[in-house]
């Protein structure tokens, strides 16, 4: 296939050989053990595994949110293993879009700034920045709210402002780690009838979920264990989510539930009642997920941070800006 009429043929994401290692004392975890995948224009695929099993750790490392141990990683046939961690955030902001299961919404903004957040940083005039937002607040219904702060917004919703921010920028690729996790199960059908749509109209989104009825979404499924690729199958007809009976989304590792914590940093899974990751130290937050993530440009930071040390974006955790 040739991709965006530039008379290249290659996978608009590619990963060669991935492998991920994290020292935790005397010992070493191995993450990913030579992963290889490709993603062509106008797919949707699911990565899925159970917790622990690695594919978070290869969405992290596909997205340009951390780097390899070893392997190498394409955009849009670019090698990006040379590139600075300044290139790394402009290469992220201009194309490849964001969903987390936690939202990563700055709660101080309203609906309508939080979308334009990546629009700024990639040095658009406010005006532009505000059209273009409002154009993708409507796409997802959300034309009424776009004044209104996260708080203000049910779950659904919330989650359908970080599509919005996903999509303004017009990526190549959407990445979505477990974007219905947090959400009932009505919420996640909204949520998941949204991403079809997008693909059907020829975005290339890549979902890693757990959830085997969202997977069957997909036009391919990955399958992750022990951090090596052991299945790749092709969905021919794509099944009817099934909206089973669901207890309301618990956040992982919240009290009285035994969901393991997976790290918004690392992607590694910790024991339910961790406060800070096993694997890279970070701290929690009371929705599961690590703190540091900045929304702008996806960077990691110290949990501590207020503004991101890569845009200079202000960070998720609460803190206004």
């Amino acid at each position: 296939m040739v991709n965006g009429g530039r008379g290249r043929i290659h996978p608009v994401l590619a990963a060669r050989d991935l492998r991920k290692v994290y020292q935790l004392g005397d010992s070493e975890v191995h993450a990913l053990r030579g992963v290889s995948v490709a993603i062509e224009p106008g797919e949707m695929v699911a990565i899925v595994g159970a917790s622990g099993s690695g594919k978070s750790t290869l969405l992290q490392i596909i997205g340009l949110l951390d780097r390899p141990t070893g392997g190498g990683v394409y955009v849009d046939g670019q090698d990006v293993g040379e590139m600075s961690d300044g290139e790394l955030a402009r290469t992220r902001n201009r194309k490849l879009g964001f969903i987390f299961q936690s939202f990563n919404l700055m709660p101080h903004e309203t609906a309508l700034d939080n979308v334009a957040v990546p629009l700024q940083y990639g040095g658009l005039k406010k005006k532009e920045c505000r059209k273009m937002a409002e154009e993708a607040l409507a796409s997802v219904g959300l034309a009424e709210r776009m004044e209104h702060r996260p708080n203000e917004l049910s779950g659904g919703q919330r989650q359908r402002v970080a599509i919005a921010r996903a999509i303004v920028t017009q990526p190549l690729v959407i990445l979505a780690d477990e974007p219905t996790g947090a959400l009932d199960v009505s919420s996640g059908l909204e949520v998941l009838n949204i991403l079809q749509e997008f693909n059907r109209q020829g975005r290339t989104i890549v979902i890693v979920t757990h959830d085997p009825n969202i997977a069957q979404q997909a036009g391919r499924i990955i399958r992750i264990s022990d951090g090596l690729v052991v299945e790749e199958q092709r969905v021919e007809a794509r099944t009817p989510v099934k909206a089973a009976p669901a207890p309301t989304a618990v956040p992982a590792g919240a009290p009285g539930t035994d969901q393991p914590r997976v790290c918004g940093q690392c992607g590694s899974a910790n024991r339910a009642v961790a406060a800070f990751c096993r694997i890279c130290g970070a701290r929690f937050t009371e929705a599961g997920a690590s703190a540091g993530m900045c929304a702008a440009c996806g960077t990691g930071n110290r949990p501590s941070a207020r503004y991101c040390r890569i845009c200079g974006a202000g960070i998720a955790t609460g803190n206004p800006d």
